[in-house]
């Protein structure tokens, strides 16, 4: 310490003020007591504050209340805009199907003997394109998507939900023409979280023998006290991803916890592939067909950390998706990018 430094009686480090102001020196543990006394504690109840202290504390929630009306206000001018705009998206959109199956030539397009009708893929190549989506996309529904012509959302007036419409050309394998989904999402709360009301998909009218949401096991069976056996056939469940267009049901009181949080995931994984589908593939499908649009990657891990567990995850997508990518839809060849006979005169 230097010997100049001047010194408190209890022997303390003291910081020497102007003389001028007549407060001499001051320890700085005088100065980190004053303090403590000024401070309020992070945990101290508020009823305990000096009185002035919770006169400015109301005047702060006065400003806060008038800040959250006009939060409220910017929300609902927001939204109007939002479907204001959206009204003139729709003709854009409507142009994209139209050049997407083909029912719409583009003006400078060359007179060629190539058998190719529309952007053949397209849909199936921009959800491929995104983790999420393409997760839920097996190999087995892949063929489906040669007869889709458009992928569109409209948005609720009343509320934030929206409705995704799929629609197809006729195809082996159902019936109908237009596939929905639709979610009813009630106005946010003072938390700022919307709230999700209903979900709703719709029937699927699939063709006999079509339906991927479900597989034919064939099991042998031994008569009882027998050798003679038999084959019989059982139909099973499959992953799909038209298990999508499922109705989804909302949490009750009546299920347990367990349950309750069972059906809470499956909204959520739901909720979220049918808003990135209407927010984020729907208003730039063709930048997600490219391959323009780099999907946000977010890792708990550095960069200089390496986990064995994900390096095999890593290595399984890069092999589900390289077996995905063979498909002759995503390798575009020639021969196999024609839209099917049903959909050449659409």
């Amino acid at each position: 310490m230097d010997p100049q430094e001047p010194m408190n009686p209890t022997g303390e480090p003291s910081i020497e003020l102007d003389a001028a102001d007549g407060r001499g020196f001051r320890s700085i543990d005088q100065v980190a007591a004053r303090l403590e006394e000024t401070c309020i504690e992070p945990n101290e109840d508020t009823e305990s504050f000096p009185p002035n202290v919770k006169v400015r504390i109301d005047a702060l929630k006065e400003l806060q209340q008038e800040q959250a009306q006009l939060e409220d206000q910017f929300e609902k001018e927001r939204r109007i805009l939002e479907l204001k705009y959206e009204k003139l998206y729709t003709p854009l959109y409507e142009k994209r199907a139209g050049i997407v199956s083909g029912r719409t030539k583009v003006d400078t397009e060359q007179q060629t003997d190539e058998n190719v009708v529309g952007i053949p893929g397209f849909w199936l190549r921009a959800f491929m394109n995104h983790s999420a989506i393409a997760e839920i996309i097996e190999d087995h529904d892949v063929p489906v998507f040669a007869y889709l012509m458009d992928v569109r959302s409209i948005s609720h007036e009343e509320d934030n939900g929206f409705k995704l419409e799929f629609e197809f050309c006729s195809n082996p394998f159902f019936e109908n023409s237009i596939l929905t989904k639709e979610y009813d999402v009630a106005d946010a709360t003072d938390s700022g979280d919307a709230v999700l009301k209903n979900v709703k998909g719709c029937i699927i009218n699939w063709k006999e023998g079509k339906d991927l949401t479900k597989r034919v096991k064939k099991v042998k069976q031994r008569a009882k006290g027998g050798k003679s056996t038999r084959v019989v056939s059982r139909t099973e469940g499959q992953e799909s991803f038209f298990d999508f267009f499922q109705n989804v049901s909302m949490p009750s009181e009546d299920e347990d916890d367990q349950e309750s949080a069972a059906l809470m995931d499956q909204l959520t994984t739901d909720f979220q592939i049918g808003f990135t589908i209407h927010e984020t593939i729907i208003p730039q499908a063709v930048l997600w067909f490219t391959g323009e649009i780099e999907e946000e990657q977010e890792s708990e891990y550095e960069d200089n950390e390496v986990d064995s567990d994900s390096e095999e995850a890593d290595s399984d997508d890069e092999s589900s998706n390289a077996q995905r990518e063979k498909h002759p839809v995503l390798e575009n060849k020639t021969n196999a990018s024609e839209k099917p006979p049903e959909c050449k005169n659409q």
